[in-house]
């Protein structure tokens, strides 16, 4: 597992981290948030939703329907408010297991501890705590239960079981092809005749004929 912790000291900073994030995950990713009342975890919603290109300012607490559905660049946002939820009805209700199959959408989840026996082993559990009057530390952790430690080329965030082996998500993988287009990347020493040998194509003046 991987776990990065942050502070802020105002909502603005906090949706920033959550933005930052989102440049981060994939479709099928599940987020958890984890934190008192107060403490941000809607404000973290609604930076991930910023940065995922959907409407942030339509981004409430989904308490009196359990979830909200945001269209996104990445395709669909999900916000459940797990508190208010009973029962395996309860989930039935919202298409639980049929979001999860799909895995077309990135899914946030308040409280959920209320569900945790049904929470995907490979996710990111976000803990949000009251640090002082305006101060939130913001604890991020990568779970992947018996995933070996692999992390994407470009962000450096953990690589899910959806990924490709390098990158983290097609928006990495756009990045580090940029990178290549600016000259960004270069062997870093001269090419040598044990380079060529070991099955490096040469082209010398015959091969240009």
């Amino acid at each position: 597992m991987t776990i990065e912790i942050r502070r802020t000291s105002s909502p603005e900073e906090t949706e920033r981290i959550a933005s930052a994030l989102s440049m981060r995950v994939a479709p099928g990713t599940v987020i958890t948030l984890e934190g008192d009342l107060g403490a941000g975890k809607t404000c973290f919603v609604r930076g991930l939703a910023r940065g995922l290109g959907a409407d942030a300012d339509a981004i409430s607490s989904p308490t009196f329907v359990i979830e909200h559905r945001h269209p996104c660049e990445a395709g669909l946002l999900v916000h459940i408010d797990a508190y208010r939820i009973r029962s395996s009805e309860d989930l039935a209700s919202i298409g639980w297991d049929e979001l999860l199959a799909q895995g077309d959408a990135i899914i946030a989840i308040e409280w959920p501890s209320r569900i945790a026996a049904v929470l995907p082993e490979v996710r990111i559990d976000v803990r949000l705590r009251h640090a002082g009057e305006d101060v939130r530390e913001i604890e991020i952790e990568w779970v992947r239960p018996g995933v070996a430690a692999v992390d994407c080329r470009t962000c450096g965030a953990p690589l899910g079981e959806g990924s490709d082996g390098r990158f983290c998500s097609k928006r990495c993988r756009l990045a580090d092809l940029a990178r290549w287009f600016r000259g960004d990347y270069s062997i870093s020493r001269p090419l040598e005749e044990d380079d060529l040998s070991s099955g490096i194509p040469h082209r010398g003046p015959e091969s240009d004929r």
